[in-house]
């Protein structure tokens, strides 16, 4: 019986020891090897970029909505806050952050006909150590580690619809303060 005990306590303690490891250190990893393949494809650090249509020859992540465009701006703080700015879109969009771990911190709506919604969102980006000054609306997002992803949704269903989300990217900003 005793055997047993030892046994099946050194079976839950590799089991925790297995999900702990698994659920911390597994999406940290998951996100930098993300990070490191965007910025080898060239996707600059602090900067919106759109990413093609998606079709099944530009697919690069698991399943993305085909009728959404995308555009992904990889977050560096370790010189200071980022500031994020996406206008508003007449349809569904939103914007969001991700944290280094894969965590959303941060989801806002884009989407015009949601009463609330700015005509264009602010949003200063920054680590929980970082002095932030006070702007007005602006809101605030706080990561524990300088590496983040930001990623403006816009529902766009056509060729055109796809054109003129790309439009609004000169219009946005992702830069340090």
């Amino acid at each position: 019986m005793k055997n047993f005990l030892t046994g099946l306590a050194a079976f839950l303690v590799t089991g925790a020891l297995a999900h702990f490891v698994v659920l911390n250190a597994l999406p940290g990893k998951i996100m930098s090897k993300v990070r490191d393949r965007m910025i080898e494809r060239g996707l600059a650090e602090n900067a919106w970029q759109m990413t093609p249509r998606t079709s099944p020859e530009t697919q690069t992540v698991v399943r993305p909505a085909p009728d959404l465009a995308y555009a992904i701006c990889l977050i560096d703080l370790s010189d200071g806050p980022v500031e994020l700015t996406a206008p508003a879109w007449t349809d569904y969009a939103s914007l969001s952050v991700f944290a280094a771990t894969t965590d959303n911190v941060y989801a806002g709506s884009l989407d015009a006909r949601t009463p609330g919604t700015p005509i264009v969102r602010h949003v200063i980006v920054a680590t929980e150590d970082q002095s932030v000054p006070e702007t007005g609306e602006t809101e605030i997002v706080r990561v524990k580690a300088p590496e983040a992803l930001a990623l403006i949704r816009r529902l766009a269903p056509t060729q055109d619809a796809y054109d003129a989300a790309a439009a609004l990217i000169p219009e946005s900003s992702c830069k340090p303060l």
